[in-house]
């Protein structure tokens, strides 16, 4: 430790806390516990999610009011509903998809010519 450096000895102890927290943090992360009682937390979570959408469902049904999935299978029937409307409609007009004619932007590395 230099004489002419205040902040050396806190350096150099700051680096030994680290040394230690590592080995420490290290020691118990390795540890059967640790990975059980991690493993129990997780699982807790889960049911505790599990039970509160339960819980929801529940609670919707009771109010005779739609789940989120019954949301969800509704939104996509809708949608396949509304894309055979589009295609029936272009049938009719005599036209092409709107997304046949669009420009598709080219795949390679060189900028694109300037038109002109």
């Amino acid at each position: 430790m230099a004489a002419d450096d205040p902040a050396a000895f806190l350096r150099s102890m700051l680096g030994e806390w680290e040394k230690m927290a590592n080995s420490v943090g290290g020691a118990m992360l390795r540890s059967d516990e640790w990975s059980r009682g991690m493993n129990t937390a997780s699982g807790a979570t889960m049911n505790a999610q599990a039970a509160s959408k339960d819980m929801m469902e529940r609670a919707l049904a009771a109010a005779q009011m739609p789940s989120r999935a019954e949301f969800e299978d509704l939104s996509a029937r809708l949608a396949r509903i509304e894309a055979a409307l589009e295609r029936i409609e272009l049938r009719v007009a005599g036209g092409t998809p709107v997304a046949a004619t669009k420009p598709r932007p080219s795949r390679s590395r060189k900028p694109p010519e300037a038109k002109g």
